[in-house]
């Protein structure tokens, strides 16, 4: 029986198995209440705390519903994980903004990251890695594309690593 290797199960199956040797390098109990969309969320926030970021923002960076958006910020806030504060220019618009304690925990989470990006890798060129990602890049535009009879993507950027971290 021969086997067709399909590129989604493919990309299904090694994220699988990171997701199983990132909870081998677990870092605690706090990190490990918060769910995946919530880690990301927060690297983001963290990353870009000198920015003024705003729900709509985080709803378009991440491709999430309004509603997501909301279940979402609602749940990190009583967390103690962001706050959200009117801007002064408008009373109606809340700035979203990561606690010291996301702060803290984002390290925590980096850490993680690093040390399961380092047994990810091992073995790998730069070259290689180069590839990799050109071509991940390319599988991300290609389904973020409009598919015909579908509606378009909420966002209209592809975000790497470092930028959802």
């Amino acid at each position: 029986m021969q086997t067709v290797r399909r590129v989604g199960y493919e990309i299904k199956a090694v994220s699988n198995l990171m997701r199983r040797k990132i909870w081998e390098y677990s870092c605690g109990e706090e990190h490990d209440r918060c769910t995946e969309m919530e880690r990301m969320l927060l690297g983001f926030l963290c990353r870009n705390a000198e920015q003024e970021i705003f729900q709509k923002d985080l709803e378009h960076v991440f491709y999430i519903r309004r509603s997501t958006a909301s279940r979402l910020l609602k749940s990190m806030e009583e967390e103690g994980l962001i706050q959200r504060r009117p801007v002064q220019r408008d009373a109606r618009l809340k700035q979203v903004m990561p606690t010291p304690r996301a702060m803290a925990l984002h390290q925590e989470i980096l850490n993680r990251i690093d040390a399961v990006e380092a047994v990810l890798t091992q073995g790998l060129t730069q070259e290689e890695i180069g590839q990799f990602m050109s071509t991940m890049d390319k599988l991300k535009r290609n389904l973020a594309e409009e598919a015909p009879g579908a509606a378009a993507p909420q966002g209209n950027q592809v975000m790497s690593k470092e930028e959802t971290l």
